[in-house]
């Protein structure tokens, strides 16, 4: 309960408090305002304060005369006493008081660097965040008793204020530095797609003309190594494809088409694009009255060939099958297969960018491990999921929902 004593009204600083921190001021500007607010209140001209940064206490705003250099091993001593006692401190104790004697060395230079006639210690808890020190009252009278108290009271304020201030700043400015390496990692992926594309484009040209025997015709073994050229330059093609969509994504600069269409037809049309194994069976189970979906034709067509890719590659022989349930206001698509699973251990890391289930270097299923980490994005910024469930040797089922009605599509908040 808030209440007047000795002259100070709580309550009426208290509310001088708040109006001062809720203003929407920078913190170098609050830190400022708060000194002049104990300043007035304790009726005083000078006044400093000190926050740690790291292990370092340094000058962060003065009132009254100019900031300057602060030594923290020089007042190790006077710190120590500080969190020990985790009180007040005025110069007069320290000159007269003989239980402050072993300190003195140490306080009073601070005293005196800071002009100083109290000083109060700012904790959160069992951390010293800094401190505040003001000088010499208007009148010239000491620090009274309930002087000391009033500014014991609003200095846990400030400090608790002041530690959640840091924090925000922190996170912000954290939030910055990852806005930069975003924009550098979208920057270096498009520099990297343009600087391999052109090379590629050429391999991939001349590998068609071999195979067409254009320049003589080649033999078994020839002819063997010339699909293995373009079969690993359509898969590094399509690897830079999906590395670029995914940096476009990340960035929010991946344009969206929204519309309503059937899923049937498209996934039909990518039965005969994925190279499946001639050992597994495609199926599609979609009930006649499959409603269609809203999203970005292009966008869904990938989702489904990256799901489908995959289902390929890891099923040698068996049966891939989709399916789909209508669930509530969105479709639940399940894309299945009878292929080597995935280990319970690794099912959090495979939609990791580049994380792939047999990740050795003498794996036997090649491809690239970001078309998970694409498709679980794209369907996200429809509003959907991603998720998946799976057994070594027993196969995977890959489960994802695409939305019925039209909903606001997450584009610019798409979390990294």
């Amino acid at each position: 309960m808030f209440f007047r004593k000795k002259g100070y009204d709580y309550k009426e600083l208290a509310k001088k408090f708040s109006c001062i921190i809720h203003k929407n001021l920078s913190l170098d500007e609050l830190n400022l305002n708060l000194l002049k607010f104990l300043a007035d209140t304790v009726h005083t001209e000078g006044a400093a304060l000190v926050l740690k940064e790291k292990e370092t206490y340094s000058v962060r705003q003065c009132l009254g005369w100019r900031s300057f250099a602060f030594r923290t091993e020089d007042f190790k001593d006077l710190i120590q006493w500080f969190n020990k006692h985790r009180q007040v401190l005025t110069r007069s104790q320290i000159l007269e008081d003989v239980h402050f004697s072993y300190i003195k060395r140490s306080a009073l230079p601070f005293f005196v660097q800071f002009q100083a006639e109290i000083c109060v210690p700012l904790f959160v808890q069992e951390d010293l965040l800094g401190f505040v020190t003001l000088s010499v009252k208007k009148n010239g009278k000491p620090y009274t008793t309930a002087c000391q108290l009033v500014l014991d009271w609003l200095g846990a304020q400030i400090a608790l204020f002041l530690k959640n201030a840091m924090l925000r700043e922190e996170i912000l400015l954290q939030k910055m530095e990852l806005e930069t390496v975003k924009d550098l990692k979208s920057q270096i992926i498009a520099n990297l797609s343009h600087e391999l594309r052109t090379p590629l484009t050429g391999v991939i040209g001349f590998s068609e003309l071999l195979s067409e025997e254009m320049d003589g015709p080649l033999n078994e073994e020839q002819k063997k190594h010339v699909l293995q050229i373009q079969d690993g330059a359509d898969r590094l093609m399509k690897t830079l494809s999906a590395f670029v969509d995914l940096a476009k994504l990340e960035a929010g600069n991946l344009p969206l088409h929204v519309q309503q269409f059937p899923l049937a037809p498209l996934v039909t049309s990518l039965g005969d694009e994925i190279p499946f194994n001639m050992d597994t069976n495609f199926k599609i189970d979609f009930e006649p009255r499959t409603p269609m979906i809203y999203g970005d034709l292009s966008l869904v067509r990938q989702i489904f060939k990256h799901l489908l890719d995959n289902a390929a590659k890891y099923t040698p022989k068996g049966e891939v099958h989709v399916s789909a349930d209508k669930k509530g206001e969105m479709l639940e698509v399940c894309v299945a297969d009878t292929g080597i699973g995935i280990s319970e251990e690794k099912l959090t890391r495979i939609f990791d960018g580049l994380y792939q289930v047999d990740g050795g270097i003498t794996r036997e299923f090649q491809g690239p491990g970001i078309g998970l980490a694409l498709s679980k994005k794209l369907i996200e910024l429809h509003g959907g999921r991603l998720w998946v469930k799976s057994q070594p040797g027993r196969g995977s089922r890959f489960f994802f929902t695409l939305p019925l009605k039209p909903i606001a599509i997450r584009h610019k908040e798409l979390a990294a």
